[in-house]
């Protein structure tokens, strides 16, 4: 019994706008946008991108999904979801690009002139981002404790 949990139809041919799972994923991967090759199937669902079945050659093995070729809107729609996720690789990239910008504007501060807040603003307008004062006390705890006395 075959096992199709996204009640995806069968296709008897691949079309010229649908991608193999091998293709999607190197497509993927040139669009900066990573994802484990296990788990295209539930990427895809979340981000609605169409899938499909096609039949395989052979007997052996599971029916192969096909992917539609995502548009570029919706790839930048998929990078900009990706970015406010800390767990996928752009979301941690981005975190170290916020803690670097954190450190650089607590660094340029002069005495008792910013607080937690006004940091973690700066950051969000700057970098266009969503930051908060808890990861701005995070960073200046684990990287300058000594200094803290420079804040409100």
């Amino acid at each position: 019994m075959e096992s199709n949990p996204y009640n995806l139809k069968f296709l008897k041919e691949k079309p010229k706008d649908y991608l193999d799972t091998e293709e999607f994923f190197s497509f993927l991967n040139k669009n900066k946008i990573s994802v484990r090759i296990d788990n295209l199937p539930r990427f895809a669902n979340n981000n609605n991108i169409q899938m499909a079945k096609t039949e395989r050659e052979g007997s052996a093995g599971s029916i192969p999904t096909i992917y539609k070729t995502p548009t570029k809107t919706k790839l930048d729609e998929i990078r900009a979801k990706l970015l406010q996720n800390n767990n996928s690789e752009l979301g941690k990239e981005n975190v170290k690009n916020k803690e670097k910008k954190i450190l650089e504007i607590f660094d340029n501060a002069k005495n008792q002139s910013e607080s937690r807040s006004s940091i973690a603003e700066k950051v969000s307008l700057s970098m266009g981002v969503p930051c908060n004062r808890k990861l701005v006390r995070r960073v200046l705890n684990e990287k300058r404790s000594t200094k803290l006395n420079k804040l409100k």
